[in-house]
Protein backbone atom coordinates (compact mmCIF):
# COMPACT_ATOMS: atom_id res chain seq x y z
CA UNK A 1 0.00 0.00 0.00
CA UNK A 2 1.44 3.13 -1.28
CA UNK A 3 1.22 6.54 0.45
CA UNK A 4 0.52 9.23 -1.63
CA UNK A 5 0.43 13.23 -1.07
CA UNK A 6 -2.11 15.75 -1.83
CA UNK A 7 -0.26 17.06 -5.01
CA UNK A 8 -0.44 13.41 -6.56
CA UNK A 9 -3.99 12.66 -6.04
CA UNK A 10 -4.77 15.75 -7.55
CA UNK A 11 -2.40 14.98 -10.57
CA UNK A 12 -4.48 11.39 -10.71
CA UNK A 13 -7.62 12.93 -10.69
CA UNK A 14 -6.57 15.72 -13.01
CA UNK A 15 -5.37 12.89 -15.39
CA UNK A 16 -8.51 10.54 -14.92
CA UNK A 17 -10.58 14.10 -15.90
CA UNK A 18 -8.88 15.01 -18.80
CA UNK A 19 -8.80 10.94 -19.81
CA UNK A 20 -12.26 10.52 -19.86
CA UNK A 21 -13.97 13.92 -21.25
CA UNK A 22 -14.82 15.85 -23.93
CA UNK A 23 -16.01 15.22 -27.27
CA UNK A 24 -13.50 12.89 -28.18
CA UNK A 25 -12.18 10.92 -25.07
CA UNK A 26 -9.21 9.01 -24.91
CA UNK A 27 -11.01 6.38 -23.33
CA UNK A 28 -13.46 5.74 -26.42
CA UNK A 29 -13.31 2.65 -28.53
CA UNK A 30 -10.82 3.17 -31.47
CA UNK A 31 -9.64 0.82 -34.14
CA UNK A 32 -11.06 -2.61 -35.82
CA UNK A 33 -12.64 -4.51 -32.37
CA UNK A 34 -13.43 -1.08 -30.61
CA UNK A 35 -10.37 -1.29 -27.74
CA UNK A 36 -10.09 1.40 -25.50
CA UNK A 37 -6.76 2.15 -23.77
CA UNK A 38 -8.98 2.66 -20.61
CA UNK A 39 -8.75 -0.58 -17.95
CA UNK A 40 -12.12 0.24 -16.79
CA UNK A 41 -14.33 0.19 -20.04
CA UNK A 42 -15.27 -3.62 -20.00
CA UNK A 43 -17.44 -2.45 -16.71
CA UNK A 44 -18.59 0.90 -18.41
CA UNK A 45 -21.91 1.77 -19.81
CA UNK A 46 -20.50 4.50 -21.30
CA UNK A 47 -20.37 3.38 -24.70
CA UNK A 48 -23.50 1.63 -24.96
CA UNK A 49 -25.26 4.55 -24.66
CA UNK A 50 -25.71 7.88 -26.98
CA UNK A 51 -22.38 10.02 -27.51
CA UNK A 52 -22.22 11.70 -24.07
CA UNK A 53 -20.77 15.15 -25.46
CA UNK A 54 -24.05 15.45 -27.44
CA UNK A 55 -26.39 14.48 -24.74
CA UNK A 56 -24.57 16.43 -22.47
CA UNK A 57 -25.52 19.66 -24.58
CA UNK A 58 -28.96 18.84 -25.06
CA UNK A 59 -30.19 17.43 -21.82
CA UNK A 60 -30.82 19.20 -17.93
CA UNK A 61 -27.40 19.07 -15.93
CA UNK A 62 -29.18 16.75 -13.27
CA UNK A 63 -29.72 13.93 -15.89
CA UNK A 64 -26.31 14.36 -17.28
CA UNK A 65 -24.81 13.90 -13.39
CA UNK A 66 -26.70 10.63 -13.29
CA UNK A 67 -26.02 9.28 -16.40
CA UNK A 68 -22.51 9.55 -15.57
CA UNK A 69 -22.43 8.52 -12.01
CA UNK A 70 -22.98 5.36 -13.20
CA UNK A 71 -19.67 5.28 -14.89
CA UNK A 72 -16.58 3.12 -12.87
CA UNK A 73 -14.52 6.05 -13.43
CA UNK A 74 -16.86 8.70 -12.46
CA UNK A 75 -17.00 6.41 -9.10
CA UNK A 76 -13.19 6.54 -9.12
CA UNK A 77 -13.06 10.24 -9.49
CA UNK A 78 -15.15 10.44 -6.04
CA UNK A 79 -13.00 8.38 -4.22
CA UNK A 80 -10.25 11.12 -4.68
CA UNK A 81 -9.79 13.40 -2.86
CA UNK A 82 -7.62 15.86 -0.25
CA UNK A 83 -8.24 13.32 2.22
CA UNK A 84 -7.04 10.43 0.45
CA UNK A 85 -3.92 9.32 1.65
CA UNK A 86 -3.61 5.77 0.56
CA UNK A 87 -4.00 3.77 -2.66
CA UNK A 88 -4.47 0.64 -1.87
CA UNK A 89 -6.15 -1.74 1.00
Amino acid sequence: MGRVSEDEVLLLWRALSAFRSGPSPECAPRGRGGRSACPLARACPRWAEPDDYRSSLEEDPASTERRRARWPCSRLLDLLGPETTRIGR
